[in-house]
């Protein structure tokens, strides 16, 4: 549900490497800011800190803010740790809170990784993945009408792996399948019905199931390149695709750059009776990336 899944499983994968080369520890942290933009006025705020509280354990903080033109606005905000625990296992938990003016999700997740490859020494990295996660909604606006008795908890589980194809070339993909404690189809449609939602904000999309695959090539020590596409299937029928193509420079062993391109697409939502409750959208977003160790 929240954005930067597969950016989370990238990130356990390579401070897990950089753990399991002798000689080597983590930095004693890192930390990045992230500027987006869109079509509709869309603008966009990401910053993401990385503290190691000790060689095994890390402190994850982040905060998101987005706003378009008119009344659409998102922020969310995480917490978490990470912990190395050995060369094979690491596990992560983050406590999240996305507000979008009509509707508050708070969630706890958790996550598993195993570095399959230290089972026989391998050279090149397979890694595998598990997370659940369990996220509750209620309405952030109490006095909107269609919203007043709204609150839902939705269950998430995911799986993901990760194979090094070289010592430059890696391929990923994942799968997320998403339960909720009570039928969320009727709700989202009053609210849909109340409210314009753009393309970026999408908490009353209610996913079924999502599926990511990607690669990322290390052309040289100091750039990659990341490609990945997804598609996410709702309880509302809609289909929405998203890919994306990333760059990253390395400058120094502190700084980093790094840019994105990224393009959405959504098919309509119908009611039941199939007037349109959202039209189809095709929008194209950018993101510019500013990272430095510390």
């Amino acid at each position: 549900m929240s954005p930067s899944n597969k950016l989370s499983h990238l990130k356990m994968h390579m401070a897990a490497l950089l753990l399991s080369l002798p000689g080597i520890a983590c930095a004693v942290g890192n930390s990045s800011l992230t500027s987006g933009s869109g079509p509709d006025g869309y603008r966009s705020y990401t910053f993401r800190g990385d503290a190691d509280l000790t060689r095994t354990v890390q402190l994850n903080l982040d905060y998101f803010m987005a706003k378009s033109t008119g009344e659409d606005y998102m922020r969310e905000a995480g917490a978490g740790l990470t912990w190395y625990a050995t060369e094979l296992v690491s596990a992560n938990y983050r406590y999240s809170d996305i507000n979008d003016g009509r509707v508050e999700v708070k969630g706890n997740e958790g996550g598993l990784s195993l570095a399959l490859d230290t089972l026989w020494q391998g050279e090149l990295r397979t890694a595998v993945d598990f997370g659940y996660g369990a996220f509750k909604y209620r309405a952030a606006n109490p006095q909107i009408p269609a919203a007043a008795d709204f609150s839902l908890t939705q269950n998430r589980s995911s799986f993901g792996l990760s194979q090094d194809l070289s010592h430059s070339f890696t391929l990923y993909g994942s799968h997320d399948q998403y339960k909720y404690d009570r039928d969320v189809v009727g709700a989202a449609r009053l609210l849909l019905r109340k409210f314009h939602l753009a393309a970026a904000f999408r908490l009353l999309a209610f996913p079924d199931k999502t599926n990511t695959l990607g690669m990322t090539w290390k052309t040289t020590d100091a750039i990659s390149l990341d490609f990945s596409s997804a598609k996410t299937t709702t309880l509302l029928e809609q289909e929405q695709k998203s890919t994306k193509l990333g760059v990253d420079f390395q400058i120094n062993s502190k700084l980093s750059i790094a840019a994105a391109v990224t393009r959405v697409s959504a098919t309509a939502v119908y009611g039941p009776l199939g007037g349109t409750l959202q039209q189809a959208t095709q929008d194209t977003y950018s993101e510019f990336s500013l990272g430095w160790g510390f």
